[in-house]
């Protein structure tokens, strides 16, 4: 099988270590790469900071979520797709490795834009309330572990009628080095609702900050979570 051509084409996301595109043959999923170019982050402990680049052993970043999202899809099955994306697989691309998931779309066909984009656009959180209620209730009944809910991670998927569902596009799994939290239903509920208990507050206040400026998307890394393009 030829590799999916990705090249030539406009990612609609860029994050700190990796971009994703509509994947070429299949509209409904996306393709996530590891960014190769200087200006990626290189993720290191403060240990091993004095550590030359090139010599750095680089996580990553698809290998760990497809591990994550299919450990939670073998314990509760396709019920996931609710507010995670399901996982394909890797494909190889012309930009290596591929990990291949579902593409978060809205009612009209367009990819779903993050809290921080809509923030940043004047979009009122209250609007997203009852969806971060649907999406905490989620995560509480099926101990959904995550790292810290960040507003470019979470996409507001628009249903219409002014009536939305979150879904969590990155962070699933539990960074602590001894997962105890996995492995002891009590603790893995505490930390998830903790993790939600600080989230939506942090969103809140974001937004009636006036979300991200311009010159910050421009000179800052702030840019992650704004679209390139709505994959029309």
């Amino acid at each position: 099988m030829d590799a999916l051509k990705l090249e030539n084409l406009e990612p609609f996301g860029v994050g700190g270590r990796r971009e994703c595109y509509v994947h070429p043959e299949n509209a409904s999923r996306c393709v996530k790469v590891l960014r190769t170019d200087d200006r990626r982050t290189i993720r290191l402990s403060a240990k091993r900071r004095w550590v030359p680049p090139r010599w750095r052993r680089e996580y990553d970043n698809n290998a760990d979520e497809a591990r994550e999202l299919h450990r939670v899809h073998l314990r509760i099955g396709d019920v996931m797709a609710a507010h995670l994306p399901l996982c394909h697989g890797f494909e190889e691309t012309d930009l290596g490795p591929g990990l291949v998931l579902d593409l978060v779309r809205d009612y009209d066909g367009r990819i779903s834009r993050s809290i921080r984009e809509l923030a940043s656009t004047g979009v009122d959180p209250g609007r997203l309330e009852a969806a971060y209620k649907e999406f905490s209730g989620f995560l509480l009944s099926h101990r959904i572990l995550t790292r810290n809910l960040h507003d470019h991670n979470l996409v507001a998927k628009d249903l219409g009628n002014d009536r939305w569902r979150l879904m969590l596009i990155d962070g699933v799994g539990d960074p602590a080095w001894l997962p105890l939290a996995r492995w002891i239903p009590f603790l893995g509920r505490r930390k998830v609702a903790k993790r939600l208990a600080r989230a939506w507050p942090r969103i809140v206040s974001f937004a009636k900050s006036g979300g991200v400026t311009d010159e910050l998307r421009e000179e800052s890394s702030w840019d992650q979570g704004f679209l390139r393009h709505r994959g029309e």
